[in-house]
């Protein structure tokens, strides 16, 4: 996985990466690189980032997996290629987590989804790694629960601005636990029509327009809830003309079905053979 990532950076480094990102997909690249998780030790003198790019990137490893405790380790270790901060990396167990539920269809009780997702989280933040980052960030013990909580209490008040929003959740920055909380938010208070959005939209689409209008790292904001709602909602749901406009929908359609043959494998017992790849061009 350390070597894909250096090699998409090496093919079109002009995406937009972040300048710390940068120096890790570099220093993957090295032959002689024997740590794959030191670059991103190093960064910011030894703390890490706690930034959402292991978040965003996290969704197949709650697709792939029947297993939480399998979906929980994973996606550590691929957000810890490039976030070793615990902010960081438990950002993407929380998104993993809410994928691979969306999956199995928890949306359809709210409540019963944040409480399994809380419950969760307990445990993967309860390690001291975990405690001793929050407390030199100035957040509270189980920070990604204590949000949850609070995206609970903003479901719970009915309709709630974008101002509310983004000053409860303090959400919609490029830190994990400013935006994971807030995309999860934004998929739940969707799964209902929301009087701003048009009638018309459909869940998904209301999702994506929700997290436009809350503005800060919108790209990034929604993609973690595009991932949540597709989960629940399914590719029908989303408009011919917007995967139109989607660079890569079919290479994406071709991965989605792959991940979704090797879930089917593996909740049936069987041993995972391996699938030829679909072509990167």
């Amino acid at each position: 996985l350390s070597l894909r990532f250096a090699e998409e950076y090496r093919q079109a480094p002009a995406r937009g990466y972040g300048a710390g990102v940068v120096s890790v997909l570099k220093r993957l690249a090295s032959p002689r690189l024997g740590d794959v998780f030191q670059p991103a030790r190093q960064q910011f003198g030894g703390r890490g980032s706690f930034g959402n790019g292991g978040a965003m990137r996290a969704a197949p490893f709650g697709l792939v997996f029947p297993d939480p405790e399998a979906v929980k380790r994973f996606s550590r270790l691929g957000a810890m290629l490039t976030h070793s901060c615990s902010l960081g990396y438990n950002g993407a167990v929380l998104q993993a987590l809410a994928v691979h539920l969306a999956l199995r269809g928890a949306l359809s009780h709210t409540h019963a989804f944040l409480s399994a997702l809380i419950a969760e989280m307990e445990g993967v933040e309860g390690d001291e790694r975990s405690r001793r980052d929050a407390r030199e960030l100035n957040e509270p013990e189980l920070p990604f629960c204590a949000r949850l909580h609070r995206v609970r209490d903003l479901l719970e008040r009915g309709s709630v601005s974008v101002e509310e929003v983004i000053a409860d959740l303090a959400g919609n920055g490029i830190a994990a636990l400013q935006s994971v909380p807030t995309a999860i938010f934004c998929v739940l208070r969707c799964l209902q029509p929301v009087p701003e959005l048009p009638a018309r939209y459909g869940g998904l689409e209301r999702t994506l327009a929700f997290c436009l209008a809350l503005g800060g790292d919108t790209d990034t904001i929604a993609s973690m809830a595009g991932a949540i709602a597709g989960a629940h909602y399914g590719i029908a749901t989303i408009p011919s003309a917007w995967k139109c406009c989607c660079e890569g929908a079919e290479e994406a359609e071709l991965w989605a079905e792959r991940l979704h043959q090797l879930y089917q494998q593996r909740a049936q017992g069987g041993a995972t053979e391996a699938q030829p790849e679909p072509p990167l061009e």
